[in-house]
C-alpha cells in the first residue's frame, strides 16, 4: 500500500555519464524538495538556472525519447529517471543538470533507483494526491493503443510484436508498487535494431549509444552486454518508458493501463489525453 504522505530523497546525490543521444558527458544532482514541488528540472549550466517542472505540458520532442523545455534550455532522455522516481514513490524532487541530456547509465532504471535508495527517502507532512478516473480513456493510432481504467491501484499491461524473426510478440501485465519495479521493470535496458542504426545516427541520435547501454537486434543474433536481463526485456523496457511518460501527470495515477505497442510519440499524446479527462480530480490517500 503507498504511503499516505509525500516523499523527497533523504539527501542530495549525484551521478554522471554521456547521454545516449547527444554522446555528451552531463552530471546530474538529485536533491531533497518541500512537499509541493512536484519534479522540478534546473539547467544549472546556464546563466539564469532556467527551471522546466515535469509535467507533460513542457514536453518539447518524442523522438526516441522525452525532452522537456524549450530547445537550447531544455532536458533530454527523461524518462528512466522519471520511472525511477515514479516507482519508487518520490513526489518531489530538484534535479540540477550541467547538460543538455540526462546520463544514460547502462541503458535501465536501476542505476537511479540505486541512488535513490543510496539517498533515502523522507517522508513530508503533506498527503500524496492521486488521480483517479472515472470513467475509461482511450487513445489509438495506426501505430498502437493506450487505455486506462479505473482501478485502486497503478498496473500495467503491455504487448509489443517487431515482425523480428529474432523476436516474438511479448506481454507482460505487473501491478506496481517499489519493490515490483525495482525487481521487474527498472534493470530493463533500452534497445534497437542494428538495421536502424545508420539512419539514426544521421539523424544527429544515439551518438552515445554502445553494447554498455543498448540491447540491439541485429541480422540472427541478439547482441547484449552479459546476455538479456529477462526473456521479454523488450516489452519490460517498453512498460519502463511508459511509466516515465505517465509520471508527467504530476500526481500519482491508479488506474489499470492497457498498452498495445506503446512509444514516446504514443504515451505522451496518451497522457494530453489522460491529464483533460482527470484535470480537477487530485485526491489525497
Amino acid at each position: 500500500m503507498s504511503p499516505a504522505s509525500q516523499n523527497t530523497i533523504a539527501r542530495p546525490v549525484r551521478f554522471r555519464g554521456p547521454g545516449v543521444h547527444t554522446g555528451i558527458a552531463a552530471g546530474l544532482k538529485i536533491a531533497p524538495a518541500e512537499a509541493e514541488r512536484g519534479i522540478v528540472f534546473v539547467r544549472a549550466d546556464l546563466p539564469d538556472r532556467p527551471e522546466i517542472p515535469a509535467v507533460v505540458d513542457r514536453v518539447s520532442g518524442t523522438s526516441r525519447g522525452t525532452s522537456l523545455g524549450p530547445e537550447g534550455a531544455g532536458v533530454k532522455t527523461v524518462e528512466h529517471l522519471l520511472a525511477a522516481l515514479s516507482g519508487l514513490e518520490i513526489d518531489n524532487a530538484v534535479i540540477g543538470m550541467d547538460g543538455p541530456e540526462l546520463p544514460m547509465g547502462d541503458g535501465s532504471a536501476r542505476p537511479f533507483v540505486e541512488l535513490i535508495r543510496e539517498a533515502g527517502i523522507r517522508r513530508l507532512a503533506s498527503p500524496r494526491r492521486f488521480r483517479r478516473l472515472g470513467r475509461p480513456v482511450a487513445l489509438e493510432t495506426p501505430d498502437g493503443l493506450i487505455a486506462a481504467l479505473p482501478a485502486g491501484r497503478l498496473r500495467i499491461a503491455c504487448a509489443v510484436a517487431f515482425g523480428d524473426p529474432l523476436l516474438d510478440a511479448q506481454y507482460r501485465d505487473l501491478t506496481l508498487d517499489p519493490e515490483v519495479f525495482a525487481r521487474e521493470l527498472a534493470p530493463a535496458r533500452t534497445f534497437g535494431f542494428y538495421r536502424e542504426a545508420l539512419p539514426l545516427f544521421r539523424q544527429g541520435l544515439i551518438k552515445g549509444t554502445s553494447l554498455d547501454n543498448t540491447v540491439v537486434i541485429g541480422p540472427g543474433a541478439v547482441y547484449s552486454r552479459g546476455g538479456l536481463r529477462f526473456p521479454d526485456e523488450c516489452v519490460r523496457h517498453k512498460m519502463l518508458d511508459l511509466l516515465g511518460d505517465l509520471a508527467l501527470l504530476g500526481s500519482p495515477l491508479r488506474a489499470t493501463v492497457v498498452a498495445i505497442k506503446p512509444g514516446h510519440r504514443l504515451n505522451i499524446d496518451f497522457v494530453r489525453k489522460l491529464k483533460e479527462a482527470l484535470d480537477g480530480s487530485e485526491q489525497s490517500n
